[in-house]
């Protein structure tokens, strides 16, 4: 029985805190894969979904279950919409796909107009103290997005790991998608749509669990 492995108990606590697992843990990759009716049938006691997506990465959805559904917070929903679309990128893809922290700020700042920066990464905040509150936030959600493993940090870059394309999905739809296409987006892919504008507590993904 492997409910009572160390290794479910360090996967289960990893997929309740909202982390993707992805072909990079390969070793956990593969223990869901070897096990996943086990992990389907335990989480289905909870009203939980265990979701493997069409790309290969494992997830919990919590909608409407016994586990809370844990929201990100607005900025790191835009980040990660943004580096979604960002990893499109043709000179992105020819390379190792590493992004530049410092340019993907500069990006940010140049592709996305001012008040809707304003209003994302700095709501309600002076307009004198606007850019390094920006800053500071996009900082914060990328340290989110990490924690989430949508994304991994080295130094002063980061690379997008196979995940972050959920928010691709997101935002391709405008968080408004026909019926027909909702239903598949939340049951293949596990996408959680009409999100909140103010989110409270800890910050956590609506498009995760």
């Amino acid at each position: 029985m492997i409910f009572t492995t160390p290794q479910f108990a360090e996967i289960d606590t990893a997929l309740r805190r909202g982390r993707h697992i992805s072909r990079d843990d390969i070793g956990t990759y593969e223990f869901i894969t070897q096990n996943f009716d086990d992990f389907e049938s335990f989480y289905s006691a909870y009203g939980v979904r265990l979701i493997q997506h069409p790309d290969g990465f494992f997830f919990l959805l919590a909608k409407g279950g016994l586990m809370p559904t844990r929201l990100l917070h607005r900025s790191a929903m835009h980040l990660g919409m943004f580096i979604a679309f960002k990893r499109r990128d043709p000179d992105l893809t020819r390379s190792d796909g590493r992004m530049s922290i410092v340019g993907l700020i500069q990006d940010l700042e140049t592709s996305v107009p001012a008040e809707t920066l304003a209003r994302v990464y700095a709501p309600k905040q002076k307009a004198s103290l606007e850019g390094e509150r920006i800053h500071n936030e996009v900082m914060r959600a990328l340290k989110v997005l990490v924690e989430l493993d949508f994304i991994e940090i080295s130094g002063d870059q980061l690379i997008a790991h196979e995940a972050i394309n959920r928010f691709a999905e997101l935002a391709k739809h405008s968080n408004a998608p026909t019926d027909t296409a909702k239903l598949g987006l939340e049951v293949q892919r596990g996408v959680v749509f009409d999100i909140p504008e103010e989110v409270t507590g800890e910050d956590s993904d609506d498009t995760t669990d």
